[in-house]
């Protein structure tokens, strides 16, 4: 037996976010179906982010313990043959048997906008498609703003169940590559919703709505009302999630809602 951590990429258009649920089609449980089939038993598995309907995943973590010693072409090539076309461990890795994916030292999620005047139907499940011109300067001057340690309550969803809703930002920018727009977050923890709000909140200093100077104020306030509309699932993807060091996990548990 021993601690299996794999990393996993997904498109989760057609799923319900990551975790499982009773009345609904999640990545948790695709991988767990398919797992059982490799090993012959069922195994329940945790992963390090509970990613929301719609959010894609390049990098989520997810750990189960094995009941054999298997080895890493068993899960990427036998455990890929196993998955839908839309579900695919791309890393393994061998770690402890009491390791805890979701004791991290950050995350990084990528928000993708399409900036133009017509839309992509080729781009549509991945990109939040927005007709008019965005400002990336100020985008980028605003989320600048975002970075350190804030109470983010402005950027929570309003069922949110966090018990504290400080959280630390290590970086925000926006850039632009033709008519693309990438806005790339990393946290050490996030609130439901937060990075999405984020967005909705950053294109609104892009469409002119506001000015970039808005950010402290709105961080002050505290208030969900006074933020962006939270952006669209579909452009937000689960890029990379850190450890401390391979098989071990030594920072503060800080537990990801739905993004």
């Amino acid at each position: 037996m021993g601690g299996v951590l794999l990393t996993v990429a997904y498109d989760g258009t057609d799923y319900a976010g990551f975790q499982f649920q009773d009345n609904a089609l999640t990545v948790q449980e695709v991988i767990e179906t398919a797992l059982e089939k490799l090993e012959g038993t069922f195994i329940r598995v945790k992963g390090a982010s509970r990613t929301d309907s719609g959010v894609h995943a390049a990098g989520q973590r997810v750990f189960f313990v094995s009941p054999h010693d298997l080895p890493e072409k068993a899960y990427l090539r036998g455990l890929n043959a196993l998955l839908p076309d839309d579900v695919a461990v791309v890393g393994v890795t061998y770690v402890p048997e009491d390791f805890n994916p979701r004791r991290t030292i950050d995350k990084t999620y990528e928000y993708t906008i399409l900036n133009r005047v017509v839309p992509d139907p080729l781009t549509a499940r991945y990109h939040w498609q927005i007709y008019r011109p965005l400002d990336i300067g100020a985008m980028d001057r605003a989320a600048r703003l975002l970075v350190g340690t804030h109470d983010f309550k402005s950027f929570q969803a309003a069922d949110c169940d966090r018990q504290t809703t400080v959280r630390t930002m290590k970086s925000c920018r926006v850039v632009r590559a033709g008519d693309t727009v990438k806005i790339s977050v990393t946290g050490t923890a996030f609130l439901k919703n937060m990075v999405r709000i984020m967005v909705g909140t950053l294109v609104d200093v892009g469409l002119g709505r506001r000015p970039h100077q808005w950010i402290p104020r709105l961080i002050e306030v505290r208030d969900r009302t006074q933020a962006g509309q939270t952006a669209p699932a579909r452009g937000l993807c689960l890029v990379e999630i850190r450890y401390d060091m391979p098989g071990q996990s030594t920072g503060r548990q800080e537990d990801d809602h739905a993004l």
